[in-house]
């Protein structure tokens, strides 16, 4: 393979790269505090219970989170979900050393500016009316965001065509506000993004194993169409990632995979 495969072959993908290299450690316009959250104190809001604690070591949690595609039509509960959105992207606890008040999470977060943000479509959840929620991890509860469920159809179409996402109970979606981050790290700070996602994702789909249940995640969906169904400013806050959850069907590993289904089978 040619050295320069990826420059020639992907140059919209190089240019972003090599763009975002060598960039300073902070940016000299930086300014502190970062930038609040999208909360709306005027939506309905649903506190969230109390929920399961995960009981197996994380080496059995790596060991057993696999890919499922084939999710049954039942529904996970509203304590299940809570435990999810905990381990995925809530708050641990605080941390007081002199003048300094830390809000803990459960990822790390370049600077600790923390700019993602989770959405839930909510299709089958018991004690939850399907719908869209946004999580607000400091008060622990969720915004509803649109209280008419999401067709299967539109859902289907809005992740290009993965049906296994329509067949899920729920849909995590993790988006960011780009300036949170970016007025820090400039260009760069865009890999931090990415990053930050990668660890929220991770935490999911292991939470879903040590709850016995299935996960998929996402990386293709419609931009444009998606934000607006989660009433996002997409030139302030991007879609990111995907996480599909769900009770998974009966059978062993290469059954809840499905890879049948990523060639239409």
């Amino acid at each position: 393979m040619s050295p320069d495969t990826f420059r020639t072959g992907q140059p919209l993908a190089w240019t972003y790269h090599r763009g975002s290299a060598d960039a300073p450690l902070t940016m000299p316009e930086a300014v502190s505090p970062p930038l609040p959250s999208r909360e709306d104190p005027t939506a309905p809001w649903v506190p969230l219970p109390p929920g399961p604690e995960l009981a197996s070591p994380l080496s059995e949690l790596v060991r057993d989170r696999v890919s499922c595609r084939d999710f049954l039509d039942q529904s996970i509960s509203l304590p299940e979900l809570a435990t999810l959105l905990r381990i995925g992207y809530g708050s641990t606890g605080t941390t007081a050393g002199g003048p300094l008040y830390v809000v803990d999470r459960a990822v790390p977060s370049g600077g600790g500016l923390y700019p993602l943000e989770v959405s839930v479509l909510a299709r089958s959840v018991d004690g939850l009316p399907a719908g869209v929620y946004h999580y607000v991890p400091l008060a622990d509860g969720l915004e509803r965001i649109r209280d008419h469920p999401v067709p299967a159809s539109l859902v289907t179409r809005l992740f290009l065509g993965q049906r296994w996402a329509a067949e899920a109970a729920a849909i995590m979606v993790l988006s960011a506000v780009c300036a949170r981050s970016l007025v820090k790290y400039g260009d760069r700070g865009y890999r931090y993004l990415l990053l930050e996602a990668g660890h929220v994702a991770q935490n999911l789909v292991l939470a879903t194993t040590g709850l016995g249940l299935g996960a998929v995640t996402l990386g293709g969906f419609v931009d444009d169409e998606l934000s607006v169904l989660l009433r996002l400013d997409a030139e302030a806050e991007i879609v990111l990632y995907g996480a599909a959850v769900g009770r998974p069907s009966p059978g062993d590993r290469t059954a809840r995979r499905a890879l049948g289904r990523l060639a239409g089978g």
